[in-house]
């Protein structure tokens, strides 16, 4: 795992006392009022690394970068391979200005960008698909790639003009000669509503129960009325879920442990069915005719884990179908928090599918044109038991190393 989590420091929306966040974290749970507030943005997060009380001479500009962090999935003619990624990367095409921002952000505590923040805004001209591309071009001999459970916000780093001179309002230093004319090469914008941090309030919408979440939780669910809620902007939307039966003789469940069902369309490849999933898979199953009429769905860790527990959970998951009995009712047992979104696990699918593949060189070649769209989907618990260090499926019997689980905590 490259580098260390980045810190904000931010003022409790209720009562101002301070609080240290980590970027992976979407509740705020203030130690001082006990409020519970849960961090939303309509896109991504805006930080900024606040200039030294020492260097406040000049104009005040800041000047942004895109911050990616997630694993690249690369698929060659031969396998399926990936790296982790943790980079910060230029969003304003002015070549004078450093490319990256290096360990910068790890070092200092940043804030939130909020509109009463002293200073002007330079705008962002290059997109964050571009920014992304620009980091995992493809070289010769490789059919594929995409970032899944990436990490991505956009931080401002802080310069003074003075005279004709961008100065580093951190450390100080002189940057560049940096004249009007100069000047008009940028855009400067106010952060509009839809840019700001939100802070939503951690009850349930349904009956206003208090809902329960790890500070890292992408879904809260609530006890009282039996629901589970993601909140992509200002608002919690309620997802459907179920939790798998165990088998009689499982023995104590330890965890349930969530992941996504997902049931896609594929627009470039003749997989419509289940028995079109054996085929292109050459799975060991007898076929018939029923297999024709079962939807075709993929699994995916509902969780950030190591990239190639994640490859291999969601290959056995889709391919072992574990279809079986389902309870409505959330259960008793711990739960294990959702962190990986829905549509990063949508963008594992054609991930799942190189990886399943038995004619590789027909496959590969045609990943780069397929078109995923997501039909149905829904949270799906699926209980585990503890075996000495690992946790294995109740029902499916494969197992999962506890301490892999804490990879994503750190991402």
């Amino acid at each position: 795992m490259n580098g260390s989590p980045w810190q904000i420091e931010y003022g409790c929306p209720q009562c101002g006392a301070p609080v240290t966040l980590e970027e992976t974290d979407r509740l705020l749970a203030c130690p001082f009022c006990r409020a519970r507030l849960y961090l939303a943005a309509e896109d991504h997060f805006r930080y900024l690394i606040p200039p030294s009380p020492a260097h406040t001479v000049g104009e005040l500009l800041y000047l942004p970068y895109w911050r990616l962090r997630g694993t690249l999935f690369s698929v060659s003619a031969s396998e399926v391979t990936h790296r982790f990624v943790d980079a910060t990367t230029l969003a304003v095409n002015v070549p004078e200005m450093p490319f990256s921002l290096g360990l910068r952000p790890q070092v200092f505590k940043l804030r939130f960008v909020l509109p009463d923040t002293r200073g002007r805004f330079i705008a962002p001209d290059m997109p964050v698909e571009r920014a992304i591309s620009g980091l995992g071009a493809a070289p010769t001999g490789v059919f594929y790639q995409n970032f899944i459970g990436e990490t991505v916000s956009l931080l401002h780093a802080p310069l003074l003009l003075r005279g004709e001179t961008l100065y580093d309002a951190v450390l100080g230093r002189p940057v560049c000669r940096w004249s009007n004319d100069d000047m008009g090469r940028l855009q400067y914008g106010p952060l509009t509503a839809g840019e700001q941090v939100r802070f939503v309030a951690t009850l349930c919408p349904r009956c206003g129960w208090d809902m329960e979440g790890e500070k890292d939780s992408l879904v809260l669910i609530c006890r009282n009325c039996n629901t589970a809620w993601t909140c992509a902007d200002k608002e919690f939307r309620q997802i459907p879920f179920t939790a798998m039966t165990p088998p009689v003789r499982a023995g104590e469940i330890a965890l349930y442990i969530p992941f996504w069902r997902m049931r896609p369309r594929i627009e470039g490849l003749a997989l419509a069915s289940y028995a079109d999933l054996i085929r292109m898979a050459n799975l060991p199953k007898a076929m018939t005719p029923a297999f024709a009429n079962e939807p075709l769905y993929f699994w995916s860790p509902a969780f950030k884990i190591n990239p190639s527990l994640y490859s291999r959970w969601a290959k056995q998951m889709t391919a072992l179908r574990p279809i079986g009995d389902e309870n409505d009712r959330l259960p008793q047992t711990a739960l294990y928090p959702v962190t990986l979104p829905l549509a990063e696990a949508l963008e594992g699918i054609i991930v799942t599918l190189a990886r399943m593949g038995a004619d590789k060189q027909k496959l590969y070649p045609k990943l780069a044109g397929l078109r995923v769209t997501l039909e149905e989907s829904r949270l799906e618990y699926h209980p585990f038991v503890r075996e000495h260090n690992e946790l294995v499926h109740a029902s499916l019997r494969i197992t999962l190393d506890r301490a892999s689980l804490t990879y994503g905590v750190r991402m």
